[in-house]
């Protein structure tokens, strides 16, 4: 009987030791309540980057408790949300150079108040500064399409302009932060400059910001007083009355488009571009047409 007893107790001394060492090596990690995520974007000539932490609704009322209203808040989860920059970009009207940068905020139900400071190595906002603010600035929260469990940062409705959104959601909240590539902002500081300004006479700037403003969708008026300044300079280039037919066009004045792609295929013709002289066959049936139908 002893012998029985000596060996349970040896065994049962065993099955601890083992038991004690499979406790020792295993790990085992509950799921991470706000995960880190890095947004990778390119805008302009390079990239935005921001790594932030992604906390999730779970059940409560987010803004306005779990968050308070008029309180500074990390804009996250965990570390604060750090944006990097490796092109000047303009935030919210204000040129912000290349760096890393905490994005910080103050909602409000109205209004919240978007921060961007110089130190990005902080913990949520524990040791924040204003002091070192870089910039402060102001923006009207919406109500998202759908409800967002989970905070989210995107950028995103880009246009032709070279403009997008930082766009922060949760719950049923969304506030956009305005974006602008610095590239858009010289190109139009140049043209106030030298043709608002300035008024030069100069064929190849007047085409080129003819171009740019069709191309961005601005004033159509202003781009065809340009390249109508430019054609008068240069009549034997083919880009200006070819640019010149796709604003006139756009403008829905047909004729005066018809008449200008005939000029571009004039001047196509004798320096015998191919691909251009059928494309605008093709586009002169196609403005036919429509002068045609303008006048019935």
């Amino acid at each position: 009987m002893k012998k029985i007893l000596l060996g349970s107790v040896l065994a049962l001394n065993v099955f601890s030791i083992c038991l004690q060492e499979a406790a020792a090596q295993a790990t085992l990690k509950a799921p991470t309540a706000s995960p880190d995520a890095t947004l990778i974007q390119n805008f302009g000539e390079s990239d935005i980057t921001i790594t932030y932490g992604r906390p999730s609704a779970r059940g409560r009322k987010i803004f306005g408790q779990l968050i308070p209203f008029d309180s500074l808040w990390r804009t996250g989860a965990n570390d604060c949300t750090a944006l990097a920059l490796r092109e000047t970009v303009i935030i919210g009207g204000k040129k912000i150079p290349v760096g890393k940068y905490s994005l910080f905020s103050i909602p409000a139900q109205e209004e919240w108040t978007i921060i961007l400071n110089r130190d990005a190595t902080l913990h949520g906002a524990f040791g924040y500064d204003p002091q070192v603010d870089i910039h402060r600035f102001k923006v009207k929260p919406e109500k998202s399409e759908r409800f967002y469990e989970t905070f989210t940062i995107e950028i995103g409705d880009f246009n032709a302009k070279g403009e997008a959104s930082l766009n922060l959601l949760w719950e049923n909240t969304l506030v956009k932060i305005p974006l602008q590539t610095i590239a858009d902002f010289n190109n139009m500081a140049e043209i106030q400059k030298r043709l608002m300004d300035k008024e030069e006479k100069n064929s190849e700037l007047l085409f080129l910001a003819a171009r740019y403003y069709h191309a961005t969708k601005r004033d159509l008026q202003q781009a065809k007083d340009w390249v109508e300044a430019a054609e008068k300079l240069d009549g034997k280039t083919f880009v200006i009355p070819n640019l010149a037919q796709k604003i006139y066009a756009d403008l829905k004045d047909y004729p005066a488009a018809l008449a200008a792609a005939k000029r571009a295929l004039a001047l196509a013709e004798k320096e015998k571009m191919s691909s251009e002289i059928t494309a605008l066959n093709k586009r002169i049936a196609e403005l036919q047409k429509l002068a045609d139908a303008a006048k019935n």
